[in-house]
């Protein structure tokens, strides 16, 4: 773990290399908020928790600290700024899908995500399917039921247990839109 609710001191801080996951933590369930890719940055005075899910090195300021920190380096708070802004769209994406859309819809809308924010046909997925399926708010049968129906279709390939290349975005767009009513 980053970071962890309740932390006697709020800090900033900056991921340098590596990939964690932001969530909101229930007891026996966790919530995907949003991933903090090289660059991003977060502030642990939130309720979410912080995970690495493979190494990751960050860099940590204390928040009263931060003031000194943007005088000195004033594009950080643009950066900063950026990626919050960033992080509360991805929220506020997450709360649409869960209230509005499918899961078939939620599946094909992170998977043009993915490919937009790994650069690429060819996705990384989360190690554990039990985590992509908290995040997408299904159980780890049906996201397997519906990525057997995708691989089947042509619309994607699989790469191992974690990995995909999508072949046809079009049809994920296609998805993504007719299954939200």
């Amino acid at each position: 773990m980053i970071c962890l609710p309740g932390a006697d001191e709020n800090r900033l801080f900056l991921v340098e290399s590596g990939l964690a996951r932001i969530c909101l933590n229930g007891g026996a369930k966790d919530l995907t908020i949003g991933y903090l890719r090289p660059g991003g940055i977060f502030v642990t005075h939130t309720r979410a928790w912080v995970e690495a899910l493979e190494p990751t090195r960050v860099m940590s300021w204390p928040v009263r600290d931060l003031l000194g920190l943007i005088a000195r380096e004033p594009e950080f708070a643009v950066a900063a700024l950026r990626e919050i802004g960033s992080v509360l769209h991805g929220a506020l994406d997450l709360i649409e899908d869960l209230a509005f859309r499918p899961v078939e819809a939620r599946l094909a809308r992170f998977l043009l995500s993915e490919t937009r924010a790994q650069g690429g046909a060819q996705i990384a997925l989360p190690e554990r399917t039990e985590k992509l399926a908290e995040a997408l708010g299904t159980s780890r049968q049906t996201l397997s039921t519906l990525v057997t129906r995708l691989v089947r279709d042509g619309v994607i390939a699989r790469h191992g247990r974690s990995g995909v290349t999508v072949l046809d975005p079009a049809r994920l767009e296609e998805i993504a839109v007719l299954s939200s009513g």
